[in-house]
C-alpha cells in the first residue's frame, strides 16, 4: 500500500514538471512569435511591387512613372539601396538633377558600401558633381585661361595665314621667272629665223592690229600713266599693272614703289593711294 501510495506521488512529480515546460515552452514561443513572423513575412526589397512596377516602367520609357514607383518603396522601406541606386540614376540621367542624384547614390552606399555596384555608384556621384560644377558661373581664373586659350589660337592662326602668303608670294615669283625664260627662248627662235618681206609685211599688219586694239580697249601708253592711283574695290597689283602697263607682269614694280604702304602684294585694300612707276 505504501509503495502503490509512493509511486503515485513519483507519477504527479513527473507530470507536474512536465506541465510545467511545455508551459515555460509555450510562454517563450509567444513572446518571440511577432518578431519571427515578421521575418517570415518580410518581403524582398526587389520583390516589393512597387519595386518591380518601377523597372517595368524603365523598360517601357517612363522615367517619370519609375520614379514615382521607386520612391515609394523608399518612403516604405527603411532600407531601400536598389530603389535609392536606381533614384539616383533616374534623377542623375532623365531629370538633370546632381543634387537629388548624389544624395540617392550616398543612400545606396551607406546601406551597401562593399556591393559590387559601390564602385559604378562612386563613379556616378563623380559624374553629378561635374553635372552640376557646369552649371556654376565660371571663376575669373576660369575666364583668364579661356583668353589665353583664345590668344595662342589666334597667334597660331596669324602665323600659319603668314605662311601661307609667303608661299604664294614665291609661286608668283616663280611663275615670274618661268615667263621671262619663255621670252628670251622666243627671241632667240625670232633671231634665228630669216627675215622675209612677207614676213615683214605680217610684223607691219601685226602691229597695226596691236595698235588699233590698244587704242579701242583704251590701254594708257607710258606717257599718259598717272603719278598716283586711288585703289577700286576689286583692284590687285596685277590688274592695275595690267591697266596701265597693258601686261601684268610689272605688279611687282608696282609693290617695290610701295613698300612703305603695303605689308604684302595682297595688302591692297579699297581707297589706298597707290605710287605708279614709270
Amino acid at each position: 500500500m505504501s509503495f502503490s501510495r509512493n509511486s503515485m506521488i513519483e507519477k504527479r512529480k513527473s507530470i507536474a514538471s512536465i506541465v510545467v515546460a511545455v508551459a515555460v515552452v509555450l510562454y517563450i514561443l509567444s513572446a518571440g512569435g511577432c518578431d519571427f513572423a515578421s521575418d517570415e513575412n518580410i518581403v524582398s526589397e526587389v520583390n516589393e511591387p512597387h519595386y518591380q512596377r518601377g523597372c517595368d516602367e524603365l523598360r517601357r520609357g517612363n522615367p517619370q512613372e519609375a520614379l514615382t514607383a521607386f520612391m515609394k518603396v523608399v518612403e516604405k522601406r527603411k532600407d531601400a539601396p536598389e530603389s535609392h541606386f536606381e533614384l539616383g540614376r533616374l534623377y542623375l540621367r532623365e531629370m538633370k538633377d546632381p543634387i537629388f542624384a548624389i544624395y540617392h547614390f550616398r543612400k545606396f552606399l551607406e546601406a551597401r558600401p562593399n556591393s559590387s555596384m559601390s564602385g559604378q555608384a562612386r563613379q556616378l556621384i563623380e559624374s553629378a558633381r561635374k553635372l552640376y560644377a557646369a552649371t556654376l558661373p565660371e571663376s575669373p581664373f576660369e575666364n583668364n585661361v579661356r583668353r589665353v586659350e583664345l590668344e595662342e589660337m589666334l597667334e597660331k592662326i596669324q602665323k600659319e595665314n603668314l605662311e601661307l602668303k609667303q608661299k604664294l608670294a614665291n609661286a608668283v615669283d616663280k611663275v615670274q621667272k618661268m615667263e621671262s625664260q619663255q621670252r628670251v627662248v622666243a627671241s632667240n627662235v625670232s633671231r634665228n629665223v630669216a627675215s622675209t618681206p612677207s614676213t615683214q609685211q605680217n610684223k607691219s599688219q601685226t602691229t597695226t592690229k596691236m595698235n588699233n586694239n590698244s587704242v579701242s580697249t583704251g590701254v594708257v601708253v607710258a606717257r599718259d600713266i598717272p603719278p598716283t592711283y586711288v585703289v577700286q574695290p576689286g583692284d590687285t597689283l596685277s590688274s592695275i599693272s595690267k591697266r596701265f602697263y597693258g601686261s601684268s607682269r610689272r605688279w611687282k614694280d608696282i609693290f617695290k614703289a610701295n613698300r612703305d604702304r603695303l605689308v604684302s602684294p595682297e595688302s591692297v585694300r579699297q581707297g589706298q593711294t597707290l605710287r605708279l612707276p614709270r
